[in-house]
């Protein structure tokens, strides 16, 4: 079985760190292969004591967990196009390069740490046997709470070379998947495993569109394709409010009769 390293920047995520945290150790592959590396970066609440916590809890279990601080006093990242542009892709594309500069296992994989997997998410992506595959999520809560599904994690270029959402039925249907969906793509990311020889070789940087953006076509200029499998969906919670309305609505469910 391959080594893993699950990994992510985290600022400021007091508010979802015990979800999110739960979530990771819920994640049905062997603990004693993945290595968690978190890298707090000008956080002012309680991030870097929950995940101290967490890892005094639990490092007996997995193979290693490693907490940085790294702190790059960049704005606050309020999905503020200007501040986005200026300051926060530049930060998040140095602090995701730190990372991949420290580990060494065979895979490495990215969980933004807004986003809530499921327990298979690692090996429903290792299957597939790709350099590069990412789950689906989505991205409109805030601009279409009754369509989030029209802004995924998963885009494509057309023939004016400019990046637009796929969002066809499949991706729309996603969360109701019950087998694998394998998708071309040209930009993904938030929940994205890597193969050792492209983290090792390909870098995050600045594009108008995120970092995400520019990794993404750096990999394909350098001959690796892009997957997502829409299968792998998680829920990306995108602030305190939908929080408490996903943990309402998980909460009914298992109060449902069971039929």
């Amino acid at each position: 079985m391959k080594t893993i390293t699950i990994a992510a920047p985290v600022r400021n995520r007091e508010w979802i760190l015990p979800q999110y945290l739960l979530k990771i150790f819920e994640i049905n592959y062997p603990k004693s292969l993945i290595d968690l590396h978190f890298v707090v970066n000008d956080s002012l609440d309680k991030t870097f004591e929950f995940l101290t916590e967490f890892k005094k809890d639990n490092k007996g279990l997995y193979n290693n967990i490693r907490i940085d601080v790294i702190n790059n006093n960049s704005p606050e990242d309020e999905r503020e196009f200007s501040v986005r542009n200026k300051y926060i892709y530049r930060s998040l594309s140095n602090l995701k390069n730190y990372i991949m500069s420290k580990v060494r296992t065979d895979k490495l994989i990215f969980i933004d740490t807004d986003i809530l997997v499921k327990p298979d998410v690692i090996t429903k992506l290792l299957k597939h046997g790709k350099k590069i595959i990412s789950g689906l999520i989505y991205n409109g809560y805030l601009t279409n709470k009754d369509k989030p599904y029209l802004y995924p994690n998963i885009m494509q270029l057309d023939d004016n070379g400019q990046y637009r959402h796929i969002t066809n039925y499949h991706v729309k249907t996603a969360p109701a998947l019950l087998c694998s969906k394998l998708q071309r793509v040209d930009l993904t990311g938030a929940v994205i495993l890597l193969d050792k020889s492209v983290y090792k070789s390909i870098k995050y940087g600045f594009h108008p569109q995120g970092e995400d953006a520019y990794f993404c076509k750096m990999a394909q200029d350098n001959g690796f394709e892009l997957f997502c499998d829409l299968f792998a969906y998680s829920q990306h919670i995108m602030s305190e409010q939908q929080l408490r309305e996903f943990m309402n609505e998980a909460k009914n469910n298992t109060l449902l009769p069971r039929p």
